[in-house]
């Protein structure tokens, strides 16, 4: 048996009961104990103070500080101070606190001190024998060997809220999915219009974007340099489409190499050499050229995407002949009878 001496900090709130009795009052502890005590390691157990005395008296109980049973033993709850009786100026008071402990021994409390007054004098009262508590390991059967099968889970029915949210979660990565696939399912047929619908022409393209740009109306309100510069980028794109010349990548000097090896007219290679040229002083040295020039870069690149356009091979259909009442087809030649 191990004995463990440690006295409380005492001075807690002290708990008064105020009796009509004589002038001097008296204390006595008449009962301190553990409820149970044995026990488990873990178990719940209560340490239990109870005082009788007569008179004006307060009393202040003990308080349970981490240093207890030198913190081998720790509090979980203190419960109030319970009145058991009062009457004829003597009275009866209970102090429980709830303990446990994780380490098994068997402990011995020598003494637990109670502090009271009468307001003329104060004394501490003391326990008169050592309070016993026994912590036991939970007991293993060491004799049976039979390994039993692991318990099955309790059949419980499922609740709607249990699984409510299991069912959203899925509706909603079902949703998801839906959503994917339709969103491919678009993509896929946009393709296939995409890829069935005729690419523009080039010079199509050009002319309805050089058509803009003279209703945007850019020099004449002093935007020279976002005139040329969009001016220039219609004509790249024209050569790039029309010719298959990157021309967006190239400078003005491999623009103009690259129109000589696609068969551009030599007149336009020049032009064209020089409108490149003047746009570059326009954009990057702030060159501002007159309104002639304006009108006739335009008139340039206008011109040259006319007479440089792709003529779509025309087939020729038959000609048809009514005589009387009859459509006879113009057969070729080595048909005729």
């Amino acid at each position: 048996m191990k004995k463990l001496r440690r006295y409380f900090v005492v001075l807690c709130a002290l708990v008064c009961c105020v009796v009509p009795a004589a002038a001097q009052g008296r204390v006595e502890i008449k009962d301190a104990r553990f409820e149970p005590d044995s026990v488990l390691l873990g178990d719940h157990f209560d340490l239990v103070l109870e005082v009788v005395g007569e008179g004006n008296v307060a009393v202040g109980f003990p308080s349970i500080t981490p240093e207890f049973a030198e913190g081998r033993i720790e509090l979980i709850a203190e419960r109030g101070v319970d009145t058991l009786s009062s009457k004829e100026g003597r009275y009866h008071l209970r102090k429980s606190w709830r303990l446990t402990s994780f380490e098994p021994a068997m402990y011995s409390i020598d003494s637990l001190g109670v502090l009271w007054t009468d307001g003329e004098r104060i004394d501490t009262l003391f326990t008169h024998s050592p309070l016993t508590l026994e912590v036991a390991m939970i007991p293993v059967d060491t004799a049976q060997k039979t390994i039993y099968d692991i318990k099955q889970p309790l059949d419980a029915p499922l609740k709607l809220g249990e699984v409510g949210g299991y069912a959203l979660s899925g509706l909603g990565v079902v949703a998801l999915v839906v959503a994917l696939v339709l969103l491919v399912v678009r993509k896929l047929r946009r393709g296939v219009v995409e890829k069935m619908a005729p690419k523009e022409p080039a010079h199509i393209i050009a002319i309805r974007e050089l058509e803009k740009l003279s209703n945007q109306k850019l020099w004449q309100n002093g935007k020279v340099k976002e005139y040329y510069s969009r001016l220039t980028e219609i004509l790249r794109e024209y050569l790039d489409g029309r010719y298959g010349v990157a021309a967006m990548e190239k400078t003005t000097d491999e623009i103009v190499s690259a129109m000589r090896e696609v068969e551009v007219e030599p007149k336009y290679i020049t032009k064209l050499g020089e409108l490149l040229s003047e746009s570059d002083l326009v954009k990057f040295a702030k060159y501002i050229p007159s309104e002639e020039c304006h009108e006739e870069s335009y008139n340039t690149v206008y011109y040259f995407v006319e007479e440089s356009k792709e003529v779509a091979e025309e087939v020729a259909k038959p000609e048809a002949q009514e005589i009387e009442g009859v459509t006879v087809e113009r057969e070729e030649d080595g048909d005729e009878k």
